[in-house]
């Protein structure tokens, strides 16, 4: 099968389902969605953003030459859904309150994420540990922390969670 991240899909459309075939098909045989040649006919190659994500079979019939028949072949193009890392909200802080307020725990400003993924502090601040940020070492200013997930398909996804600490008025 062909099988990619969702975000993919427009980098590799259109896709020639005869990527899939050992080479030795007949061109002249129409593709079909479905696991038989009796589903709807499609075009080839197949524009993968029209999909969505799941397991989608396509099947390559060739006319029977004379009394010789051909057999079917399906194909399977398979688009993985991209790991969820959640809605960032982010933070503001004043710069005379850093200390009421740290540790400031990331996984405060995110919902709906899936679990399994990391942290990263994207502009090198070295308050990050763990999910914890330690609002103390921050000057004024903003900075960007990335939540990362990649799953067993490979699909990487990521939210950034954005910590601004203003000056005290």
């Amino acid at each position: 099968p062909f099988e990619i991240c969702e975000d993919q899909a427009a980098a590799n459309s259109p896709y020639d389902l005869f990527n899939l075939l050992d080479g030795t098909q007949d061109t002249n045989g129409t593709w079909y969605s479905g696991t038989t040649s009796t589903g709807t006919a499609v075009a080839n190659p197949i524009d993968l953003t029209t999909l969505g994500t799941g397991t989608f079979d396509f099947t390559y019939a060739v006319p029977a030459i004379g009394t010789c028949t051909d057999d079917d072949v399906t194909v399977q193009v398979i688009i993985n859904t991209l790991p969820n890392t959640g809605t960032a909200t982010p933070f503001l802080v004043c710069e005379n309150d850093l200390g009421a307020n740290s540790p400031l725990d990331l996984f405060g400003q995110l919902s709906g994420q899936d679990a399994g993924g990391i942290w990263s502090d994207d502009d090198n601040t070295m308050a990050l540990t763990g999910s914890d940020v330690d609002l103390t070492v921050l000057a004024v200013g903003s900075y960007n922390f990335s939540y990362t997930i990649t799953d067993g398909n490979t699909c990487t996804n990521s939210s950034t969670v954005v910590v601004t600490v203003q000056t005290a008025p």
